[in-house]
């Protein structure tokens, strides 16, 4: 059996198809599966110094349906490439929107957007794991959507802000649930890597204070 594996293509198409997948027999994805240039840019205008608040006003309806469908289209085009050459298992990245998401965002800037999950049910040899087990030829692999861990909160001082503790807390203890009911896995595909492993704050994009700092999962490692 022979896997491919691809981290956060961020709708970069033209970089997938250098990828050779007609041997493949499966495909895990990480999640980030579309581009999201715009809505980084979205973000760095309205965000303020604490990161955590909009300061300055916040995105017009049609930045906003810009940025999203630019996102959405990327992902959908990405992942039907791939999914033309291989059976393909995903999961949820920071920078997809769940339903949820997406329909509370509709409402906010009064636009119709696309469902992304709904769309990739749809398609022919894709399935989404995320925080689920799931079988191929024997193999046992777990999937664990993106989540907010206790020691990220904890690493970049944010567990005093009430509300990220919170999420974080209740986030880290149902990860923790999910993988004690998986029990034994043959592959874990994560979006949030493990604790010290290939996990450290290199982005020029960054702040500055972050730089060197582990973003990765405890509850994972």
């Amino acid at each position: 059996m022979k896997l491919a594996v691809i981290g956060d293509p961020h709708g970069d198409l033209e970089k997938i198809e250098r990828i050779p997948l007609d041997s493949v027999d499966l495909v895990l994805m990480t999640g980030d599966l579309g581009r999201a240039d715009i809505f980084r840019k979205i973000a760095f205008k309205y965000l303020g110094s604490s990161q955590h608040r909009f300061v300055t006003g916040s995105p017009e309806s049609g930045e906003f349906q810009q940025a999203f469908l630019d996102y959405y289209k990327t992902a959908v085009k990405l992942v039907r490439h791939i999914a033309a050459h291989s059976q393909v298992f995903t999961i949820t990245g920071n920078a997809d929107l769940t339903n949820y998401d997406i329909r509370k965002y509709s409402l906010q800037f009064s636009i119709e957007l696309p469902l992304l999950y709904n769309t990739l049910k749809e398609m022919e040899n894709v399935r989404l794991i995320d925080n689920r087990l799931a079988l191929f030829g024997g193999i046992r692999i777990g999937g664990i959507k993106y989540f907010t861990d206790i020691s990220w909160a904890e690493e970049f001082e944010l567990a005093s802000i009430a509300k990220i503790r919170e999420r974080a807390l209740r986030e880290t203890a149902k990860v923790e649930n999910i993988l004690a009911r998986f029990g034994r896995v043959d592959i874990l595909v994560t979006h949030v890597p493990p604790y010290g492993i290939l996990d450290t704050v290199n982005s020029r994009l960054a702040r500055p204070e972050w730089a060197g700092r582990h973003a990765g999962s405890k509850a994972i490692l």
